[in-house]
């Protein structure tokens, strides 16, 4: 397996094959268009929404800042995430969000510090 950033994978046309969620990390195996393999390493997880992803098509990856407590009043998911997140965290949030093919809306969105990707190519 090769490390790589996430721009290097190619996401549309592929599949989310599974999601395991540990304590802070989650880890999501993808399969990509070519028959290679992803995977995709979450650190300092603080939430998940999963909405039955493994199986989905995904068209593309989000991104997105999440900014401190104060200033997203509208999403009481990710205000309850923040307000139970341990203290003294320096480390920013990011959304990573899975976009289905089909339906063009998250199937899977995970929050966290870092994220991590290996891709592992088709023999």
């Amino acid at each position: 397996m090769q490390q790589l950033f996430i721009g290097d994978i190619s996401l549309s046309d592929g599949t989310i094959e599974s999601v395991l969620l540990l304590e802070s990390a989650a880890r999501v195996e993808f399969r990509i268009w070519d028959g290679g393999k992803a995977v995709f390493r979450f650190k300092g997880v603080i939430g998940v929404r999963d909405r039955n992803a493994a199986g989905q098509e995904i068209e593309s990856m989000e991104t997105e800042e999440v900014l401190p407590i104060r200033s997203v009043p509208n999403d009481s998911f990710v205000a309850e995430l923040l307000e139970e997140r341990p203290e003294g965290r320096a480390e920013g949030v990011t959304r990573y969000a899975f976009i289905g093919s089909w339906t063009m809306r998250p199937v899977l969105e995970v929050y966290a510090e870092e994220v991590e990707a290996e891709r592992a190519y088709a023999l």
